[in-house]
């Protein structure tokens, strides 16, 4: 797909991958985003971005959100879902709220705007959406986060068969990306190994757009480490181990 001119939605604009992905887009000619976040302040100034407070979490935001676009954009060409958060634990106790929260916004979320923009935009849309490689593989201490891009990768991978013709979904699988975002996870929380920049994911995903591609692995060592693991059956088994190894200094 060609940027130029497009109108673009993306949650989770503030930081991170969503901050550099807009400044990544911005590069091209005409490009208008409409750059969504719980802070408003954190959202870039730039002519061309207009920043929109949201919490993604709330059915009735998301309604206003799809409509407002429309009308401050004029219509939406790419909806990237990039807003999501994760939870560093052990697990102590049942906490009903706990998990609603963390489905409400990486699950719930993205599958609410992709099923509503299928059924009724007349234009065809390009969808992105963040998932994780904990989507593939889970991670100790990350229990309930594995668990919440496991979901959207699943419901994704059986959708695509129901989108209407000339809408397209894209799959983001970044490895451990360094932002905030582990920041907000826990205190003194490890980033796991391998890990890299929200900039290096960003071009990814602008490469994959263009290119119109279903899914995007920005890193080349994950993608590795699956084929690795598929004949030889335990890499992921050891790195999960080592990961165990690190949650053990929450109990202490």
């Amino acid at each position: 797909m060609e940027l130029k001119n497009k109108r673009i939605v993306i949650t989770g604009a503030g930081s991170g991958i969503g901050k550099e992905t807009m400044l990544q887009v911005l590069k091209h000619e005409g490009v208008k985003v409409l750059a969504c976040d719980l802070n408003e302040k954190n959202i870039l100034v730039h002519p061309n971005v207009i920043p929109y407070k949201c919490d993604v979490s709330k059915k009735e935001n998301l309604d206003k959100l799809l409509k407002d676009a429309d009308k401050k954009l004029g219509g939406i060409d790419i909806f990237y879902a990039n807003a999501g958060f994760a939870y560093y634990e052990i697990i102590g106790n049942a906490d009903w709220d706990r998990i609603d929260r963390i489905y409400r916004t990486n699950v719930f979320s993205p599958l609410y705007c992709l099923i509503a923009l299928n059924l009724t935009r007349k234009s065809p849309f390009y969808f992105i959406v963040t998932a994780s490689a904990m989507g593939h593989l889970s991670l100790p201490g990350y229990a309930q986060y594995s668990s919440t891009k496991a979901a959207v990768r699943s419901f994704i991978d059986a959708y695509r068969y129901e989108l209407k013709p000339g809408n397209q979904v894209m799959v983001v699988y970044p490895i451990a990306t360094r932002t905030q975002f582990f920041d907000a996870a826990g205190k003194k929380v490890p980033v796991p190994f391998p890990s890299q920049s929200a900039e290096t994911v960003a071009k990814k995903v602008v490469r994959g757009i263009q290119s119109n591609a279903k899914e995007v692995y920005p890193s080349f060592l994950f993608r590795l480490m699956q084929v690795v693991d598929r004949f030889l059956f335990f890499p992921f088994r050891i790195y999960q181990k080592i990961e165990a190894m690190k949650l053990e200094s929450l109990k202490k």
